[in-house]
């Protein structure tokens, strides 16, 4: 199964922040608790890794490289941004404030990125998710965002989005099937997903 993220051994990034802000590898051992050996082990796994040099090596210490300047810099960058959240998370009580219900597309693709800046304008505000694509599982939520027509009794709804759909196919699909009108799409192979449960527009429809 393929890697989500192409990273090097995490243990090496960490070194390798760590000798680059420091820019010696014994004070990097010091602060990390290990061996000026084990951190040139760790530096050189990562340069094997990346078949480039990250650093000169001195008489008195150690350099950056151009490559390795530009790696030091998103590597920092990226454990600020993971120290704020992680900082975020200890001061944030474990009460839920509030409990949001939304589609695994919805929450990932716009939801996620809202809540993260919605956070640092109100940081002592929790905020939960329910994460289902399976209409029913979101009883429990304060608020939803999902699919369908309001019809349920009793809840108050607010039209967000409507969608607008069309067919797309290439020039060339179009052309092997003879598609010229859109009844003709009828006689050419359709992949959908059928279930009773979400209520998703079909072609049928």
């Amino acid at each position: 199964m393929p890697r989500p993220y192409e990273f090097s051994s995490m243990t090496t990034l960490v070194c390798f922040e760590a000798a680059a802000r420091n820019a010696s590898f014994k004070k990097a051992a010091q602060e990390l608790n290990v061996t000026p050996a084990a951190i040139s082990h760790q530096i050189k796994a990562l340069e094997m890794d990346l078949k480039c040099s990250l650093f000169l090596r001195h008489h008195r210490g150690v350099e950056l490289t151009e490559k390795g300047a530009l790696l030091f810099v998103v590597i920092q960058r990226g454990f600020e941004t993971i120290s704020e959240t992680l900082t975020q998370i200890r001061e944030r009580p474990e009460t839920v404030d509030v409990t949001i219900g939304a589609t695994t597309a919805f929450s990932s693709l716009w939801l996620t990125p809202k809540i993260s800046a919605f956070w640092k304008i109100h940081p002592s505000i929790t905020v939960s998710q329910v994460v289902s694509d399976v209409p029913g599982m979101t009883s429990r939520c304060d608020l939803t965002i999902h699919y369908g027509n309001p019809q349920e009794n009793g809840v108050e709804y607010r039209k967000l989005f409507q969608d607008h759909i069309i067919a797309l196919g290439t020039t060339r699909f179009a052309a092997e099937h003879r598609i010229a009108r859109l009844e003709d799409l009828l006689k050419a192979p359709l992949i959908h997903s059928s279930s009773n449960e979400t209520g998703w527009t079909a072609w049928d429809d």
